[in-house]
């Protein structure tokens, strides 16, 4: 029986061991860590908001966003304490309902909107973006009306805003680079509208800012283009082809985010992004989360970037069978510093008396 026993501890340490070395071979570490599918960020979102959306953590920022007389931050954190169980106070709940309410009336609403058409700044909720001023933005005429902004800034002395006015112009440009952009110009045109809209809410971070300054700055080189309607140089001749490559790369990202939420949203999210990768990062939490990204990124913040990757399962089976090699090795080590102990002491007992 003893035999037996031995046997089976022997061929189970070796049989660890060659699993242990053809885990290996298949370098399980130069990618320990991999990108979570959708279904696997979405449930990830799911465990951690459900951890973080305790009653100390919401009613603080309710009560903040009633005194602050922020709607969609109201309709938000009611959604989930709806979502997570969380009980409100009687006198909190009724603010927030009134808070709503104040917004929704048929003559605030028409107000609002007009103001929201004329600056996107005054826009009390997400819905009038949607509705009042994202149609302006999007046709020449949001354009036009940064380059009036602009104008007018230029005759009274003060500082033209360069950046907006180089997003208007490539909004304006859209259809004069089709073909350098094979195809691409209409997602440039999205793109740059939504970016330059964020910036004059105040939605784009300084560092961020910066690397659309660097993609826009000298996109379009604008005196070559009476040359190229006059068909004396080829299209290209006036568009700085590799600018415009990383603009629609940045635009592609935001037409995701907006595919996955909406456009109004995408411009309250873009202030989770510092970098360009950051956008893509946005992407992909919209791409798992889908309409609930505002409430993902809200709960989560930059964390929810980090659990769009996890440790791939090969790494964490390499790392499981080392730790079993290792013990195993601690143990035979154990087992022969003993025999050898007992060897000495007996030896010891049986040396003669000299």
């Amino acid at each position: 029986m003893h035999r037996a026993a031995r046997r089976i501890v022997i061929l189970w340490t070796l049989a660890s061991w060659a699993a242990t070395g053809w885990v290996l071979s298949l370098n399980p570490f130069a990618a320990p860590v991999i990108e979570r599918t959708a279904d696997e960020a979405q449930l990830a979102f799911s465990r951690a908001m459900t951890l973080r959306v305790t009653p100390e953590w919401l009613l603080p920022r309710l009560e903040a966003a009633v005194v602050a007389d922020a709607p969609d931050d109201v309709a938000l954190y009611l959604e989930l304490a709806a979502e997570n169980g969380v009980t409100l106070p009687d006198g909190l709940a009724a603010r927030a309902e009134e808070a709503l309410a104040a917004h929704e009336g048929f003559f605030a609403a028409s107000a609002d909107c007009a103001a929201c058409a004329w600056d996107i700044g005054a826009c009390p909720t997400l819905t009038m973006i949607g509705i009042c001023a994202i149609p302006v933005e999007m046709t020449p005429v949001g354009d036009l009306n940064a380059l009036r902004r602009a104008a007018t800034d230029w005759a009274a002395g003060e500082e033209v805003d360069r950046l907006d006015v180089s997003l208007a112009l490539v909004g304006l440009a859209g259809t004069v680079v089709v073909v350098v952009s094979a195809g691409t110009s209409a997602s440039a045109k999205v793109g740059a509208t939504v970016l330059r809209i964020a910036r004059r809410m105040g939605a784009v971070s300084p560092r961020l800012l910066g690397a659309l300054t660097e993609a826009v700055t000298g996109l379009v080189r604008w005196e070559r283009l009476g040359d190229v309607a006059l068909r004396r140089v080829p299209l290209d001749a006036a568009v700085d082809v590799a600018r415009w490559s990383r603009l629609t790369g940045i635009a592609a990202d935001v037409g995701r985010l907006r595919d996955n939420t909406s456009m109004a949203e995408a411009l309250v999210l873009l202030r989770h992004a510092d970098t360009p990768e950051d956008i893509g990062r946005l992407a992909r939490v919209s791409d798992a989360a889908g309409s609930d990204t505002r409430k993902v990124m809200r709960t989560l913040g930059a964390d929810a970037f980090r659990l769009l990757r996890r440790v791939s399962h090969l790494t964490e089976l390499a790392v499981g069978l080392l730790a079993l090699v290792t013990a195993q090795l601690g143990t035979l080590a154990l087992g022969l510093l003993r025999l050898g102990l007992r060897g000495l002491a007996g030896g010891s007992r049986q040396r003669p008396l000299a």
